[in-house]
């Protein structure tokens, strides 16, 4: 079982998405279920206990692998979204949850209002790990299969920010496989069309975290995957690295080989292919970020 969190501001386009031709509702709560406009008029009501909240529309698809497809019916379905639920911290709220039968693979959508039956908002923070770890749990306590991760979902059918993300996704896990420091990773990425940027812990020159842009949208990279923050992918790499025998370090402005007691047939077949792979940088502002910020010369005078 594998989760997608979407939130939203229409209750009725979402309801009217979800309740389309071939689907069934399986479970419903503080919700006339007569028709479309019930639905949507519901949920609405108690959205104006919290009338500037923006996107009040909770949506979440849950899918479970083919493997599954014996072992469901729509009362696991439903067991399993309320444990799933409860484990997200999303409770005391209005729900639907819809079953589709258009894929193949078995798959249900849940409708929660975002606005509790007090009137409180419900968090929407860490939902990514909290919800990884949810599906972790549920798939060993149901016995469901883990899914195999995002090498086989169908790039042909995403769209908007989720396409963006799988295509920087791809874009990472490619360079990290044949880059052998931060400066190879950057310029490989960058040739792509992916930029990154590191975030760093306030007056200090500790990297806390890095992200990557494309098409004008940035995601931090552990929000693409969790082997893709910044730790992770540092030690990818010094990984590497130390397999390797060589020590690489980002340095601004330096690229000058320091070790050449490596094989020298091998260092001249890696500089080859590097060179028609990787673009040269034109200017200091496109040079790799250092892990640790270059102090700034004359730093203290006045012009």
């Amino acid at each position: 079982m594998i989760a997608k969190i979407i939130e939203g501001r229409s209750f009725g386009g979402c309801v009217g998405y979800v309740l389309k031709e071939d689907s069934e509702i399986i479970h419903a709560n503080g919700l006339r279920t007569d028709s479309t406009t019930t639905i949507a008029q519901d949920f609405n009501f108690q959205r104006m206990l919290k009338p500037r909240l923006g996107k009040a529309v909770g949506h979440i698809i849950l899918s479970w692998n083919t493997a599954d497809k014996n072992m469901l019916d729509n009362d696991i379905m439903v067991s399993s979204a309320k444990r799933y639920l409860a484990k997200m911290g999303i409770r005391d709220t209005q729900c639907l949850m819809v079953r589709h039968h258009d894929r193949e693979h078995d798959h249900i959508h849940i409708i929660y209002n975002r606005v509790d039956n007090h009137g409180k908002t419900i968090s929407n923070s860490n939902q990514r790990y909290k919800s990884f770890t949810a599906c972790k749990e549920l798939n060993a306590l149901y016995g469901f299969k883990q899914s195999d991760g995002k090498q086989n979902v169908n790039r042909g059918r995403l769209k908007g920010n989720d396409r963006t993300r799988y295509q920087i996704y791809d874009t990472l896990k490619a360079g990290i496989r044949i880059s052998r420091n931060w400066t190879e990773l950057q310029n490989y990425i960058r040739y792509r069309g992916v930029e990154m940027q590191f975030k760093y812990r306030s007056r200090s020159d500790e990297v806390q975290g890095i992200s990557f842009s494309k098409n004008g949208q940035t995601f931090r990279g552990s929000a693409i995957d969790r082997s893709l923050s910044y730790g992770q992918i540092d030690r990818a790499l010094n990984g590497i690295d130390n397999a390797m025998g060589q020590t690489h370090r980002i340095e601004s402005n330096v690229s000058t080989d320091r070790s050449m007691d490596s094989n020298i047939g091998e260092t001249i077949g890696y500089l080859a292919s590097a060179l028609f792979s990787i673009p040269e940088s034109t200017s200091a502002k496109n040079e790799p970020l250092n892990k640790k910020r270059k102090k700034k010369k004359n730093y203290g005078l006045k012009r």
